[in-house]
């Protein structure tokens, strides 16, 4: 499904791109400290996966979070699970962190099941998961955008975003793996934009890019973006066009 190759380009891509506020993971971040907030627990150690510039890490420390520990999963570029943790005897401290914090990266995994069990690995009893999914709500403009311009100029339509999961499913996978007061929030935020460029900016940020490994997608050639354009200028409102965020916030306990 993920080409692994397109995937490492947005990933650096993104790296390499001044931060904004308005990112997924500032967002959710800020849901997540809420939830931790919230808990009469106190956390002591935790691992996050896909924080970028430790954004999460430092938000973490503000709160009292000292003890941090990062997979990047995205630096594994060589490795055959690039899309999973590695085998457990390479982690040494199995069991022994009580907050684990997943970010917009575990959206672009292939074997999402696999990872959430490898993750309760290394979660202790009475430790809190946290997690974001995009939900089928997710950019419905420019699903919208692309949908609606493909038909005009092939006739037909690729698949050209990510697949999501159902809120159902998810909460079905991680109680069948043996989590328990599982609780999802489905939160939304909006982003405004004045010009068709500074929207792909945004999102390469995000590494919200197509890196699909689908053959059957059509060519995106000089007169499709010629209609995008096209299409995104007559969407504006007050000169801007909104692009909707839905995400799916997921809380979890290891009993």
């Amino acid at each position: 499904m993920i080409d692994k190759h397109r995937y490492a380009l947005a990933r650096g891509r993104s790296s390499n791109i001044s931060d904004q506020d308005r990112t997924i993971d500032k967002f959710v971040t800020d849901r997540f400290i809420e939830i931790i907030l919230e808990q009469k627990k106190i956390f002591n150690r935790a691992l996050i996966i896909g924080d970028k510039d430790n954004f999460t890490e430092l938000q973490l420390n503000l709160i009292g979070i000292m003890d941090v520990t990062h997979i990047n999963i995205s630096k594994e570029l060589n490795s055959k699970k690039i899309h999973i943790l590695p085998d457990n005897e390479m982690i040494p401290d199995l069991g022994s962190y009580d907050l684990i914090i997943g970010l917009s990266l575990i959206n672009f995994l292939d074997d999402i099941p696999n990872f959430l069990k490898q993750l309760k690995e290394l979660l202790s009893p009475e430790g809190l998961m946290l997690h974001n999914f995009f939900s089928e709500n997710n950019l419905l403009e420019l699903k919208e955008m692309f949908s609606k311009v493909e038909l005009e100029v092939y006739n037909g339509i690729s698949q050209r975003f990510m697949p999501v999961i159902d809120i159902r499913d998810i909460g079905d996978l991680i109680n069948n793996l043996g989590f328990t007061d599982t609780v999802i929030l489905r939160e939304n935020f909006k982003c405004f934009y004045s010009t068709f460029r500074e929207m792909l900016t945004h999102l390469r940020l995000m590494a919200c890019t197509n890196f699909l490994k689908v053959k059957e997608n059509k060519y995106i050639n000089k007169h499709f973006i010629n209609n995008l354009l096209i299409f995104f200028e007559n969407k504006k409102i007050d000169g801007l066009f909104k692009l909707s965020f839905d995400i799916l916030i997921i809380s979890s306990w290891k009993k």
